[in-house]
């Protein structure tokens, strides 16, 4: 299938369920696979209001045993849509799992939101990879309060099915946009409480940009991950490429110190609308200080300064003080969205293969808890 064909809306299994409804994507639509440099993808997801570090090319790219794809659309020449994709085969068998993470993006900065952008990139990624490769295409869309239900229902009228939960599944994140008198309403009174006995201590909080800063808030995340016996998260590998993006997508490092010595750290990205707490590592004294609760009202106010509508804090993992700590800085104001997922296959061959993957997947991850003691 082409892209005029895409365009105009044929499609395979569900006749004209994606037919975009606007009438200028009949002409001037190319897309393109897996031919755009790192350079050039980096530089075009600065152009939109709703990309995120999963679809970055520093991220995507084998870190989890995948191969790395991509699809770009464009109109008249301008880059409109697009998505990385994590490729999962098994041994022997071309078909397999394709797998979309936050994505895809279609919202340009500066301009008004057009859900037709969204459909018609997503028939483009199931022609690709659902009908030309044979894989099961699965999306996970990005938890913004605003689209994340708009995207749902547009993916569930393309007869995508939510076959899976996702564990753990809420996302919490804070309205950036209120004052600092309406933030500290918002809070939940025991996190106001405990920020109020955190401030007095008077820590040295500050955006950190040198490779000796980096290597700091490496060490400090070891400790924890450590103390925690936990493993290390695919994105925090990336830390340093990901600090190296365009300046419009940049991931920040910022540390909280006292007396000199790090305590806390987070890394942090304004990604259009929202900015992402992407990771957090502490040191043993960092508790009873009450640390974490100073670096992320730093933050917050750091923020205000910012274009971000949302500060999406992520989720929880199941760890119950986590949970409370990410909900109390949500507070009133905030918003929790509740994370889902959607497969579409178009042959038979994809839909085992895929399901297979996933399988395989819970197995290892069950494993590597038990090992942990979990």
């Amino acid at each position: 299938m082409s892209a005029a064909d895409v365009a105009n809306g044929a499609f395979f299994g569900s006749p004209g369920a994606l037919a975009p409804s606007h009438e200028q994507f009949s002409s001037g639509l190319s897309i393109e696979t897996d031919t755009v440099s790192h350079a050039t993808w980096a530089a075009v997801l600065a152009e939109f209001a709703d990309p995120h570090y999963e679809q970055t090319p520093s991220f995507i790219g084998g870190q989890r045993g995948e191969r790395a794809s991509h699809l770009l659309m464009r109109l008249g020449g301008v880059a409109v849509a697009g998505a990385r994709v994590g490729i999962y085969t098994l041994p022997g068998w071309p078909r397999g799992l394709a797998l979309i993470r936050l994505g895809p993006f279609w919202r340009q900065r500066d301009r008004p939101a057009d859900p037709a952008l969204y459909r018609t990139v997503v028939a483009a990624l199931v022609d690709e990879y659902c009908v030309r490769r044979g894989h099961c295409l699965t999306i996970r869309p990005r938890p913004n309060p605003d689209f994340f239900d708009a995207e749902c229902a547009i993916l569930e009228e393309l007869d995508f099915a939510e076959r899976r939960n996702i564990p753990a599944p809420e996302r919490y994140l804070v309205d950036a946009s209120l004052d600092e008198a309406a933030q500290m309403k918002s809070l939940e009174q025991k996190w106001r409480y405990n920020l109020r006995q955190a401030l007095p201590h008077g820590f040295d909080i500050r955006l950190c940009e040198t490779d000796a800063d980096v290597a700091t808030f490496h060490a400090l995340y070891e400790r924890m991950a450590s103390r925690k016996n936990f493993g290390h998260a695919g994105m925090f590998k990336a830390t340093g490429e990901l600090m190296r993006l365009p300046e419009s997508i940049r991931m920040r490092l910022v540390l909280a110190s006292l007396d000199g010595k790090p305590l806390v750290g987070a890394t942090v990205g304004v990604l259009g609308d929202t900015a992402y707490y992407v990771h957090g590592a502490s040191d043993d004294e960092a508790l009873p200080l009450k640390a974490g609760y100073a670096l992320q009202w730093w933050i917050l106010s750091w923020l205000r300064g910012m274009d971000a509508r949302w500060y999406d804090l992520g989720g929880s993992l199941g760890n119950e003080g986590l949970r409370q700590f990410k909900k109390g800085l949500t507070g009133k104001r905030g918003a929790t969205v509740s994370m889902r997922e959607f497969d579409y296959w178009a042959k038979p061959g994809g839909r085992v293969a895929g399901d297979l993957i996933y399988k395989l997947r819970d197995a290892k991850t069950r494993f590597e808890d038990w090992r942990r003691g979990r």
